[in-house]
C-alpha cells in the first residue's frame, strides 16, 4: 500500500510540470496579421475561386514557454503539408505561421500546435471551390 502511495506521488510530481506549462491563451485562423495580432477571424469554411491561391495565417498566443519552441503543423486530408517551428521569446508570446492554399487542395484542413511530443490544440477548417 505504501509503495503504491509513493508511486502515485512520484508520478504526480513528474506529470505536474507538463500540466502547468504551455498554455494556449488564444488561437485563430485569420487572413492576415498586423503587429502580431490577427486582423479578422476566418470561419471554418474558406471558399476559393477556381485557380485561386490564398494565404491563410494561424495565430497563437502562448504563455509559460519562454525560450522554448512550438510547431504549427498544417495537414491537408491527414497529410502534413508544412511544419513550422516557432521560437517563443517570453512567457507571454504571440506568434503565427502561414500557408499558401491553392484551390486544387480543396477539402479538410487541420492546424495542430505542438510542444515537443505534446499536442496543445487543433483547429479544423474546410476549403471549398466556387462552382
Amino acid at each position: 500500500m505504501r509503495f503504491l502511495l509513493l508511486c502515485s506521488i512520484f508520478l504526480g510530481l513528474l506529470l505536474t510540470p507538463l500540466l502547468t506549462i504551455a498554455q494556449v491563451q488564444r488561437s485563430q485562423l485569420t487572413s492576415n496579421i498586423n503587429e502580431r495580432e490577427p486582423v479578422d477571424t476566418l470561419t471554418e469554411d474558406i471558399t476559393l475561386a477556381p485557380g485561386e491561391v490564398r494565404k491563410v495565417f494561424f495565430f497563437t498566443h502562448i504563455s509559460d514557454l519562454a525560450n522554448q519552441q512550438i510547431t504549427h503543423r498544417w495537414l491537408y486530408q491527414g497529410d502534413e503539408k508544412a511544419a513550422v517551428n516557432l521560437h517563443i521569446g517570453s512567457d507571454n508570446w504571440r506568434t503565427y505561421s502561414s500557408k499558401m492554399i491553392p484551390s486544387y487542395w480543396a477539402g479538410e484542413w487541420q492546424v495542430q500546435v505542438w510542444y515537443g511530443d505534446l499536442q496543445l490544440i487543433t483547429h479544423n477548417f474546410t476549403v471549398t471551390v466556387e462552382q
